[in-house]
């Protein structure tokens, strides 16, 4: 768990430092309130009035100083919890960029990102302070407490470790609590998600009561789950608080014992009991707090792990050879070693082609694209890319997906994707690929993926043939772009796609005899 915290600390040392110099001077709450009670207790007892204003102004200026202490602690904490929380979601929103997490549902990292690292803030980094504070105001304290009356001062303390053999027996039983709910959690996440992005077909095929029912089960089942997580933690702090009492009873019993001997004076034991409660009170959090930390560890690995959640991809193979772009040799693909989807496939892709790729549906038309585009392994045979494509293989295609994707952004921002490229060089694909209305100021500042500007389904994939010419991609992949438009509207399309200025490989389902005479190369599935 230490590894855990340094690394959740790292690179941000001076504000750790600050705030655990703050916590110090609160720590010392520990001491001043028992001791200047105790001794105001006995200044009144003995009568000794003239020792009261000084007692009082000191005592007065060392409680502010502790109260100031909190508040800058809070300030300082917060701003360390907050670079913390911001390196959390930026490294779990970067891992879905990993090789081999592009399968990973969306809505996992939706819930990791906006319900786990919020849970692991709650418990676990507030947690880490409240730990470090307990155990700060417990060892001055204790060292305090030996230095008055060390005899007295262990009776308290020691019966009062007895709630601190809890944690140790119910952690496990606790992190299960945890796991548990965690599972129910993204399960329902992703049956909402289903269901919102759902919504029409739900309706369309009459199934909302069905939609209705399933996700109430989930959400069901994910409050059960979160119930009873927090349960197990109140059942442990239950045993805490209830040994706790005994613990206190039996030394209050001494310690009056003590006074009617003689040992101690009232104002002492006022003040060993007060200070004592500042060891164990804080040994009792410690048991809460490792409880919480534990609790969450689960979520913070999942976390800060550097594993791929899915095993990616073999490296691709290059040659030096420029003759080629992509070579297939008796590739065949699928999902298992059994059951190939597509055997001996032999293709040779060269720099200028336009490659047909036919097939019903359900033939691996979409499988063996995502194998050359090494997104899939092959099941066997090999495929080999020319020295042109040698670095990031990823970055050399561009994909008209069947669906293209829009961001929720300006039509200027979903063409650019973070580069920088001119407007004229905008306007001037835009005409190109047949966007003419859009290829203007006014055009380029249009909200996308929203209900005030929705392109057609042929318009978003000019867009995404248009984002492909403006990055200069190498190879044009197009899964079905023809589907679903008419004869003229999948005649222009397909002249655009037929003239891009770099390698075309586009897959259909059906196609007209002319549009396949306007590519050089055919493969039949």
């Amino acid at each position: 768990m230490i590894k855990l915290v340094i690394s959740l600390f790292r690179g941000k040392w001076k504000l750790a430092f600050i705030s655990f110099l703050l916590l110090m001077v609160l720590s010392l709450d520990g001491i001043v309130f028992p001791y200047f009670l105790g001794k105001f207790t006995d200044v009144m007892t003995n009568q000794e009035y003239d020792q009261i204003p000084l007692l009082l102004f000191i005592w007065f200026v060392l409680w502010l100083l502790i109260v100031a202490a909190q508040l800058w602690n809070n300030y300082v904490f917060g701003k360390l919890r907050s670079k913390i929380n911001i390196d959390l979601k930026d490294k779990m929103f970067k891992k879905s960029y990993d090789a081999g997490n592009s399968k990973v549902p969306a809505s996992q990292y939706i819930s990791t990102i906006t319900s786990d690292i919020k849970q692991i803030e709650q418990d676990f980094i507030n947690s880490t302070m409240n730990f470090i504070y307990s155990i700060l105001q417990g060892g001055i304290t204790l060292v305090f407490l030996l230095f008055i009356n060390w005899k007295v001062g262990m009776i308290f303390v020691l019966l009062g470790t007895l709630p601190t053999l809890i944690p140790k027996l119910t952690s496990r039983w606790l992190q299960k609590g945890t796991e548990n709910w965690q599972e129910a959690n993204h399960q329902y996440i992703g049956q909402l998600e289903d269901g919102l992005n759902a919504r029409n077909l739900v309706k369309r095929y009459g199934a909302k009561n069905l939609m209705f029912k399933q996700l109430l089960g989930a959400v069901t089942t994910e409050q059960n789950k979160y119930f009873s997580m927090n349960f197990r933690r109140a059942t442990s702090s239950f045993y805490v608080g209830a040994l706790y009492v005994v613990s206190a009873m039996g030394s209050l019993s001494y310690g009056a014992w003590s006074v009617i001997n003689g040992e101690i004076s009232t104002g002492m034991l006022i003040t060993i009991y007060m200070a004592a409660d500042r060891v164990v009170s804080p040994l009792i959090s410690l048991a809460n707090i490792y409880n919480a930390m534990t609790a969450s560890e689960p979520l913070l690995r999942k976390v800060l792990n550097e594993e791929p959640t899915h095993v990616q991809p073999a490296e691709p193979a290059f040659t030096t050879s420029d003759d080629y772009l992509i070579s297939l040799g008796n590739v065949s693909i699928g999902f298992e070693e059994d059951k190939p989807i597509l055997e001996n496939i032999n293709l040779q892709v060269e720099r200028g082609d336009r490659i047909l790729i036919e097939g019903a549906s359900g033939s691996g038309k979409s499988t063996l694209l995502k194998t050359i585009m090494n997104e899939q392994d092959t099941l066997s045979g090999e495929i080999k890319y020319g020295s042109s494509l040698n670095g990031n293989l990823t970055e050399a295609f561009a994909v008209v997906e069947q669906q293209p994707f829009v961001f929720r952004n300006t039509l200027k921002y979903n063409l650019m994707i973070g580069h920088d490229i001119a407007d004229e060089r905008l306007y001037e694909v835009l005409h190109k690929v047949g966007l003419n209305r859009l290829a203007n100021e006014e055009g380029l500042q249009i909200q996308l993926g929203s209900d005030a500007h929705q392109l057609s389904g042929g318009e978003l994939k000019r867009l995404e043939v248009a984002r492909a010419m403006l990055s200069n991609k190498e190879i044009l992949v197009v899964d079905e772009a023809l589907s679903g438009l008419d004869g003229e509207n999948a005649d222009r399309l397909n002249q655009l796609i037929t003239s891009y200025p770099g390698t075309v490989m586009n897959i259909e389902h059906r196609i007209d005899e002319e549009i396949r005479e306007r590519f050089n190369k055919k493969l039949k599935l």
